[in-house]
């Protein structure tokens, strides 16, 4: 039976050919995912699932269905390692290379932070969110065409203060959650984005400041008389910024290693299948496509 399984998996049934293609095309889709975007790795894919599965179907269509079968499997298997590991070591990307900013005293972090990344993580020494002075700007995402209502996306955000809050205080940075629920809402008291600013965590992912952000922070600080300015970085409050990093991290090679384990798994099991030996494959082959024909057909010459 080993013997078998290396003579399926290395040898004439293409087995060896499946599996390295499905590595090489895995390879280059996630790289050029993470280092251009992850549509592109998604081209990159289907250049690799057309070449393959048009082999495979001309090794179909001149009646070596054995040799076809590997190749077909592996074109299928690119799908769950190309399209859905690629997803998330994009998402590992985003936070692998972004920048560190650490040990800043609250009041100082609008001059270490400007110009900051998207998922930039912030360490600060002191601050906390002041819980009680949010602010909200309500935008129509999606008009629905039929009823005429909107899918509204509700920006949410709070000042991260060094003390509590006084009118005229300042508010050196802010946190955000993007949200589908109204930011006064008991859904969004309950959410656990919302239940992380009650804690001190001092730490966050950045969100780069859109007009949408702006106009939120503004309704905030004029409410509750806050100072602030447009180099307040805006942050996710969470206590772990490199969580959504070591997940997708750990997330993608455990897809990875799932599909090129469980093609090696259905590649022992067609081993099995066809025979133990070299010499029962003619006979196999009869039993799984009894209507294969033995060689290509050929079309006959018309009589001139």
């Amino acid at each position: 039976a080993g013997l078998q399984f290396v003579f399926i998996l290395f040898g004439k049934e293409y087995g060896w050919a499946g599996f390295c293609f499905l590595v090489l095309a895995t390879a280059c889709s996630v790289a050029i995912s993470v280092h251009v975007n992850w549509l592109a790795g998604c081209a990159t894919m289907m250049v690799f699932f057309a070449s393959l599965f048009c082999f495979a179907g001309f090794q179909a269509v001149s009646g070596r269905y054995e040799l076809a079968r590997p190749l077909m499997l592996a074109a299928m298997m690119m799908f769950l390692s190309c399209i859905l590991g690629g997803h998330f070591f994009v998402v590992w990307a985003k936070s692998a290379t972004s920048q560190v900013i650490k040990d800043v005293p609250l009041e100082d972090i609008w001059k270490v932070s400007h110009g900051y990344r998207e998922n930039a993580l912030f360490y600060i020494k002191d601050g906390q969110v002041a819980t009680g002075q949010i602010g909200q700007y309500k935008l129509c995402k999606d008009k629905l065409p039929v009823v005429g209502t909107c899918v509204y996306n509700y920006y949410c955000v709070a000042p991260v203060l060094v003390n509590s809050y006084s009118q005229g205080e300042t508010a050196y940075a802010w946190v955000g959650i993007l949200s589908h629920t109204a930011c006064d809402s008991t859904a969004f008291e309950n959410s656990e984005g919302r239940k992380a600013w009650d804690h001190p965590y001092r730490s966050g992912l950045g969100i780069p400041r859109s007009r949408y952000w702006d106009d939120a922070i503004d309704v905030a600080a004029k409410k509750y008389g806050l100072i602030t300015s447009n180099s307040a970085p805006l942050m996710t409050w969470t206590a772990d910024p490199t969580h959504d990093e070591v997940e997708a991290w750990r997330n993608g090679w455990m897809v990875e290693f799932s599909v090129f384990v469980l093609y090696l798994c259905i590649m022992a099991v067609y081993s099995y299948c066809v025979g133990m030996a070299e010499n029962a494959l003619p006979e196999a082959r009869k039993i799984m496509d009894p209507e294969a024909p033995a060689k290509p057909s050929r079309r006959k010459k018309a009589d001139s």
